[in-house]
């Protein structure tokens, strides 16, 4: 992936109670980035490596069940799909997360009621009780990114609420379908934490109010996050 000047960073520390936030200069990743010619749904070590329709081809490797200590996430449009790359990510307790625009309009949003108001389904909380979501601004310029540290153990589930021509909202807007209704759905996993569903609403089965694409990426990741944890 070549390099871009970074023209908008957003910097966000989530822990339990509190999201702090704030405006970063111009920077480059700092991660090298790793590529695979996997074209399998799910490859051997539970990494997510495409959707089982095979439209198309994300050239990545992330292990779930090998925590890292930095990620980067690109936000990418093809065509009429959309995506995050890697879609599922696991990083160390204090580990950071980099969404970097590669293509399309994006933004990243958790799925948390306190978002219903620019995304209706987020009403389905998939993070972790006590922890306060993020929602970051929308980007169209490729290079831009959003970071977050994740101060709390958990898994947090999110997606991107962008409809039409860079508008945000839930369904369709204009006649066109919202990213979301596509799939584009993602996941962090933070340090180790207990999978029972009680404890992680993540681990719950999706609502019926999400849409049918999103719901069956965040199936595949209970799967898959089930198989990486328990054999880790």
């Amino acid at each position: 992936m070549p390099n871009h000047t970074l023209t908008r960073r957003r910097t966000l520390s989530l822990t339990g109670s509190t999201i702090t936030a704030g405006l970063a200069g111009c920077v480059t990743n700092g991660t090298d980035q790793l590529t695979n010619n996997g074209n399998t749904d799910e490859d051997e070590t539970g990494a997510s490596q495409d959707d089982s329709d095979g439209d198309h081809d994300h050239e990545v490797e992330h292990t779930l069940g090998h925590p890292e200590e930095h990620i980067e996430v690109r936000m990418e449009s093809d065509d009429e799909t959309h995506h995050f790359v890697p879609h599922a990510v696991h990083v160390e307790l204090g580990g950071t997360v980099t969404w970097m625009l590669d293509s399309g309009v994006h933004d990243t949003v958790a799925y948390h009621p306190e978002n219903a108001s620019i995304l209706p389904s987020a009403s389905d909380q998939r993070i972790p009780d006590g922890t306060d979501p993020w929602a970051s601004e929308i980007y169209d310029t490729e290079g831009e990114s959003f970071e977050m540290t994740f101060e709390e153990e958990g898994i947090y589930d999110y997606t991107c609420t962008i409809t039409g021509h860079g508008h945000r909202g839930g369904g369709h807007h204009g006649g066109h379908q919202s990213h979301e209704s596509t799939g584009m759905v993602g996941r962090v996993i933070v340090g180790d934490p207990d999978l029972d569903p009680d404890e992680q609403p993540a681990m719950r089965p999706p609502s019926s109010e999400l849409p049918e694409a999103a719901r069956h990426e965040l199936e595949q990741f209970n799967d898959q996050t089930r198989d990486a944890l328990n054999d880790h």
